[in-house]
């Protein structure tokens, strides 16, 4: 089989090369304010630890695919989901109340007055749909705590963001806003061999340019001192 020209931005491996190093942190600050669509402006970030120790002996580790803190203080989680997980909801909400619960000081609860950073948990799922799924077949399912009987929100400062990439099934024509075109490279990036013209957009140019396999080998070879990049 004919190697891909770029790398998979849904793998494990691919999606923390785009958007999990401080060199790259522009593609998930440019992600992040898509996917909040106006609501918030990012400026800066800077990434954090992903493994989180449990409070006693027998709680054991959380460890997150990828946690960064904004320039006003806010916390992200994104994790990205190839399978379906059992309890996937019910553990995204615990990640999410661990990174609330860490916030609490030592001592001085009283001075802290709970003062709470926000908190969003960001869940790219390739592959497989919703948990308990309805049968509108939704691709962003943008959640936060709101008064049942009137749909006002209650509390906006913790978020869930689940897209569902089996779902989105827009074409080249159809891509509307930036968040589609993130969601369309996302599900199709490692199937392409050039950069789309609908796609030549500074943010794009440099997210493909950093994709490329043949870019890859070139700085290993540099580093390891590799006379030939290899195929």
């Amino acid at each position: 089989m004919q190697q891909p020209k770029y790398i998979d931005p849904t793998t494990d491996y691919g999606f923390k090369r785009l958007f999990g190093t401080e060199v790259n942190k522009k593609f998930l600050i440019a992600l992040l304010n898509d996917l909040f669509r106006g609501r918030k402006t990012i400026d800066d970030l800077v990434y954090n630890k992903n493994e989180h120790v449990g409070d006693g002996e027998d709680r054991g580790t959380v460890i997150f695919d990828l946690t960064c803190t904004t320039d006003n203080g806010e916390k992200f989680i994104i994790e990205v989901q190839r399978s379906l997980q059992i309890n996937l909801k019910r553990r995204m909400l615990y990640y999410g109340s661990k990174l609330i619960a860490d916030q609490a000081p030592k001592g001085n609860r009283k001075g802290w007055n709970y003062s709470i950073s926000g908190v969003y948990v960001i869940v790219l799922m390739d592959g497989f749909p919703m948990p308990e799924r309805t049968d509108i077949e939704e691709f962003l399912h943008d959640i936060c705590l709101c008064n049942r009987e009137t749909g006002k929100i209650f509390y906006e400062d913790l978020g869930f963001i689940y897209l569902e990439l089996i779902n989105f099934v827009k074409g080249e024509a159809d891509l509307e806003s930036d968040l589609d075109r993130w969601l369309y490279v996302l599900k199709n990036m490692s199937t392409m061999d050039k950069l789309p013209v609908y796609l030549r957009r500074p943010i794009f140019e440099k997210l493909f340019q950093v994709a490329e396999y043949s870019k890859l080998f070139s700085v290993r070879a540099r580093v390891w001192g590799w006379r030939d990049a290899p195929n």
